[in-house]
């Protein structure tokens, strides 16, 4: 049995050790350079500031669907409205009052032109091509806006962008800079060539069986390593020299880590729906309290024409907050505020509007406490992902907790039983997020070097060994080609 188990370390390490390898040496990449997607700051500093002077109709036989929120901005010098249920999203010229169908190449052209006018690039898109996906739109969130018009800058080598040719909106941008170091991080972490992540159910399961085989591999190498360590007459501590005695040293000092990583690894891709939790819908909609309609939608943007929004205002968003309909203003630099849904002046939501929250959100539940927080605590926080402060907490005997944006009152942020464990399995074990005094820089660096160097050591030095085994193997039945049985020589020992 022990032999056995030395044998299947071995050739596990031969058959998934590079990708485990490939694994770590990407994680480096990933402290630093994200896979790219576009921000919401992003999408409002290529707007044109907002003009309601030619506005606002409608069409009138549109079904009275449901709206969760709507957007009204510009779109090649024209007022649109953007109306989202869920998934979807409806595009209205306000100026006309037609449903805006499928882009032109022309129209497609104008907006990557108004965005590379934005971001200060020199010279003109140049069309790529009309795609279905490629590998920075290969999510399935860019489904609603496929096939995409594919802009690169004729004066700026590297910078493309993405248009939908459904919404006329820009949904990715990307830099070579980007794009080069993505290929040796992202797209190499999360095995995310096109060709295997375009298939979602495929990738997914290719995933997780990989990480379990590399789990099994791991664990078998730890009792490896601590069975071959143990006191000898010349007192060496391990049987092995060269290669072998920095894999198993590496091994034993960083392998209870490599197995962190894994596990943490494979909670990432929320495997067979273990770590989902819900999706708080029910008290997003009670907040709310008001169930909007085309029809409501309409007679709202109908009073908006010839009105005057604050300076600057590239984006006004409305949805239905505490039983009305609220209005949020956002200019070309991502500031937001709330408006006075009557006289379109600024308008912060009272206290009193985040003081019955906890009750309207959920009324048969226990609060432990509620109020302001101005940084981060255990669960909501900014290091890998950009949050919005001061925001509001309730936080509920059974250990959730919701967070309610400042300016619009919405639910932004919600945690369950399901997500703490995410919060602690996967952000915490994989990322290093675990104190806020651990993700401080540089202080966090030095730590993820320390430990991705020595389980990238005890990985690649394992992978190294595979390698030279193959070879050796190859070149023995090149020799012999009748003995297809590979020698064993020196290594025979390594089972005692």
């Amino acid at each position: 049995m022990v032999r056995l188990l030395f044998l299947l370390h071995r050739y596990l390490g031969i058959a998934v050790g590079l990708v485990v390898t490939l694994w770590c040496l990407s994680g480096f990449v990933m402290m630093y350079v994200q896979y790219p997607e576009l921000t919401r700051a992003d999408r409002v500093a290529w707007l044109e500031p907002l003009d309601l002077r030619e506005c606002c109709l409608l069409p009138n036989h549109f079904g009275n669907i449901a709206v969760d929120r709507f957007a009204v901005e510009m779109l090649t010098g024209r007022p649109v409205l953007r109306a989202f249920a869920g998934p979807r999203q409806y595009v209205m010229d306000m100026a006309g009052g037609q449903i805006v169908g499928g882009l032109d190449e022309t129209a497609a052209r104008s907006i990557a032109t108004s965005a590379a006018r934005t971001f200060g690039l020199a010279g003109q898109p140049v069309l790529r091509g009309r795609i279905e996906r490629d590998q920075w739109t290969v999510y399935a969130s860019y489904h609603p806006h496929r096939p995409l018009y594919h802009f690169a800058m004729d004066n700026a080598p590297g910078t493309e962008f993405y248009v939908s040719s459904t919404a006329g909106e820009i949904v990715q941008t990307t830099t070579s800079h980007v794009r080069f170091w993505n290929w040796l991080g992202a797209v190499v972490h999360w095995l995310y060539p096109t060709v295997l992540r375009q298939h979602t159910a495929v990738w997914l399961q290719v995933v997780i069986w990989l990480t379990i085989v590399s789990l099994f591999l791991t664990v078998i190498g730890a009792y490896v390593g601590i069975r071959q360590f143990r006191f000898r007459l010349r007192r060496r501590r391990s049987p092995y020299r060269g290669w072998g005695l920095w894999h198993h040293y590496a091994g034993l000092v960083f392998g209870l880590f490599t197995l962190t990583w894994l596990v943490s690894g494979l909670f990432s891709v929320n495997p067979w729906g273990a770590l989902e939790g819900r999706s708080f819908g029910n008290e997003a909609e009670r907040l709310g309290g008001l169930r909007l309609g085309f029809a409501d939608v309409r007679e709202a943007v109908r009073s908006l024409g010839g009105t005057v929004v604050p300076g600057g205002t590239v984006r006004l968003e409305g949805f239905a907050a505490g039983g009305e309909l609220g209005y949020v203003a956002t200019d070309a630099k991502g500031q937001r505020q709330r408006l006075d849904p009557d006289a379109f002046r600024a308008a912060p939501l009272p206290e009193s509007y985040f003081e019955r929250a906890f009750a309207t959100l959920r009324p048969d539940a226990a609060v432990r406490d509620a109020g302001w927080i101005g940084t981060g605590d255990a669960y909501y926080y900014t290091h890998h992902e950009a949050r919005s402060f001061p925001v509001y907490r309730i936080r509920y005997e059974d250990g959730e907790r919701l967070y309610l944006d400042r300016v619009s009152g919405q639910l932004v942020y919600a945690v369950d039983r399901e997500r703490r464990w995410l919060r602690w399995v996967f952000h915490a074990l994989h990322r290093g997020d675990l104190h806020a005094v651990v993700r401080a820089r540089p202080l966090w660096d030095l730590m993820m070097w320390l430990l991705l160097l020595g389980v990238t050591a005890g990985t690649v030095t394992g992978t190294w060994m595979g390698a030279r085994r193959i070879v050796r193997w190859s070149a023995n039945r090149t020799r012999h080609p009748f003995n297809a049985t590979p020698e064993i020589d020196a290594d025979r020992s390594v089972a005692g």
